[in-house]
């Protein structure tokens, strides 16, 4: 009976956690997010200097998670999230426009979807 309980407190510290964890992620794609559409917004109005301040905001957010984000997540993502990061900042500092606009719109399909692949469902635990 005993070992029971201790699985029964074990499975609820887990999903406790897991639901935490979640929460931050999807406060975390929010942000990404929301930073990288200040950088379409500039873009578009070809503000190249705002554009790369915010660009560097966004690489250094990412940076101060990345720790959170590695921790259980897919790396392959999280590299993917980093290399469109690098070059929308070189596309951004050459002047490049479309190119620059067009990482801004794969950033954000991968912001928006980092919560589903991180949120605990049973696709993601088996």
């Amino acid at each position: 009976m005993k070992g029971v309980i201790i699985s029964i407190c074990i499975a609820a510290v887990i999903v406790a956690g897991s639901i935490a964890y979640t929460s931050h992620i999807e406060n975390v794609s929010d942000e990404l997010g929301e930073i990288s559409r200040q950088i379409t917004e500039r873009l578009e109005s070809e503000d190249y200097v705002g554009a790369a301040e915010k660009a560097a905001q966004l690489d250094e957010y990412l940076s101060k998670e990345r720790t959170v984000l590695a921790m259980t997540g897919n790396h392959e993502e999280l590299d993917k999230i980093e290399m469109n990061i690098s070059e929308m900042t070189e596309y951004i500092d050459g002047g490049q426009r479309t190119d620059a606009l067009s990482r801004c719109k794969v950033l954000n399909f991968l912001f928006e979807h980092l919560p589903k692949n991180y949120e605990m469902r049973w696709e993601n635990i088996l």
